[in-house]
């Protein structure tokens, strides 16, 4: 795993570069200001300073560089302060909880934001949203997939998250991951390997990529005992055997992390990654992974779908290499499933500055700041339907390098969504059932493990 050290210092200059190449990109294209409708006067908190925190990540380098274009617009000045994702995370936390106001917008994701909400860290957005003179009419907040608007928007009751499309709107989504299986083509066509769909297939794919080249590492998943490695393969599989994290039984709520369906998935699960994963797979997070089905090192990875459109960018050593399927289901499913993280903007609640903040807001996540930072190559995801729909998004993302790209995305984005049941407390509750995972992958009992891991889970609900 690389240091944070190396990650800052690696990102860092890739956030710098991006700028510059992001402006570039803006200074001969230009960039339409249909944002800037009319009911707007977009410079009335004109001399206002604000600060936006996020994860370095292409996703905030996506913004980054058109950052000239909203001070220009508004007046505004606005200060990023980008940090490595271990860094950012926990930052982000004691910033909001603490009730600092030296952040006013931050970038979150779904399960951050079911732990923040309920204690007053995040400002409800809806109030915004209905302001006709600080909302454009033009701005179309349906215009984002519904998948995206509905993880997140929910109502807090007794201090818990309930699910409820007419909710507040805690967050606005400007880019997002689904969950697919990424495959190396070159290497299962050296290999005649069909692309697998069950954990199955996958095991027989693995032994005869195994026999034929021991050097590969058939299959490229996170492992470390941290809820980012179940949010990707394991929560899309399980959805599709029946697995339900939790549920309400007489009122109560519950895990079902020790039913018979989750029973099943999981010794499927393990028997595939003890007969697919690497040795390192229980220190493997996302860098490798990335790393390598980046590299051919991994000949097929299950994991966030925009690692493959990235590495297949035109000038990188994988450029054309990485092809796209739904991610596995169970043998007897109709249907795949696939997770979603919503990489998304949200408003300090401590925030002395609230208005200017969600103008900043409003322009970063409006149709066509999402288009050109699509079109820039930064935003793998879009988060917009109309950018979607666009010719030149399209023509972009169905250049030959990507392969099948957007077919598949369109495939997936139809029964993508989150599959975590929205509570307080995810994290504690789904970092045990990563060490569960590991436990078992290291040859305890699966049914022992499970029980016992439900039992833990239960004395904390």
């Amino acid at each position: 795993m690389y240091n944070s050290l190396s990650v800052l210092c690696s990102n860092t200059a890739r956030t710098a570069k991006g700028i510059v190449l992001g402006s570039a990109l803006l200074a001969t294209t230009g960039i339409a200001t249909s944002a800037a409708a009319e009911n707007v006067n977009w410079r009335q908190f004109e001399g206002t300073s604000i600060t936006w925190a996020y994860d370095i990540h292409p996703y905030a380098d996506a913004i980054a560089a058109q950052l000239p274009e909203f001070e220009k617009l508004t007046g505004i000045k606005v200060v990023p302060e980008l940090y490595p994702d271990d860094t950012y995370w926990s930052k982000l936390t004691i910033q909001l909880t603490t009730k600092s106001p030296a952040w006013d917008v931050v970038g979150t994701g779904i399960q951050p934001a079911w732990d923040l909400a309920p204690g007053g860290a995040l400002e409800p957005l809806n109030k915004y949203l209905e302001d006709p003179k600080l909302t454009a009419s033009d701005y179309d907040y349906d215009d984002f997939f519904p998948a995206l608007r509905y993880a997140l928007t929910w109502s807090i009751q007794d201090g818990q998250i309930k699910p409820d499309d007419n909710g507040q709107v805690w967050a606005i989504p400007n880019a997002f991951e689904n969950i697919q299986l990424l495959y190396r083509k070159d290497i299962l066509d050296k290999y005649n390997v069909a692309v697998p769909t069950t954990p199955q297939e996958m095991g027989k794919a693995c032994d005869t990529l195994k026999a034929a080249d021991p050097k590969i590492t058939p299959l490229g998943v996170r492992g470390v005992r941290f809820w980012s490695s179940i949010h990707t393969a394991p929560i899309s599989i399980a959805k599709s055997y029946g697995v339900q994290d939790f549920f309400v039984k007489n009122g109560e709520l519950d895990t079902g992390l020790d039913s018979p369906e989750s029973i099943t998935f999981h010794k499927d699960y393990v028997d595939m990654i003890k007969k697919c994963a690497a040795p390192s797979f229980a220190n493997d997070n996302w860098y490798q992974v990335v790393d390598g089905i980046s590299s051919g090192r991994t000949a097929m990875a299950i994991d966030s779908n925009m690692f493959g459109f990235w590495s297949d960018v035109a000038g990188k050593p994988a450029s054309g290499k990485i092809a796209f399927a739904p991610p596995l289901h169970a043998p007897n499913a109709k249907n795949f499933e696939s997770n979603i993280w919503t990489w998304s903007l949200a408003m300090n609640a401590a925030s002395q500055k609230k208005d200017a903040a969600w103008l900043f807001i409003e322009w970063a996540t409006s149709k066509q700041v999402d288009l050109n930072g699509a079109v820039a190559g930064k935003l793998g995801n879009p988060a917009r339907r109309s950018t979607w729909d666009d010719k030149t998004w399209l023509a972009y993302a169905a250049k030959p390098e990507f392969n099948n790209y957007v077919e598949s995305f369109k495939a997936t984005q139809d029964r993508a969504k989150q599959q975590f049941t929205p509570r307080v407390g995810f994290s504690e509750a789904v970092n045990a059932w990563a060490v569960a995972m590991q436990k078992m992958v290291n040859g305890a009992d699966v049914e022992t493990t499970l029980k016992a891991l439900a039992e833990e889970i239960r004395a904390g609900l």
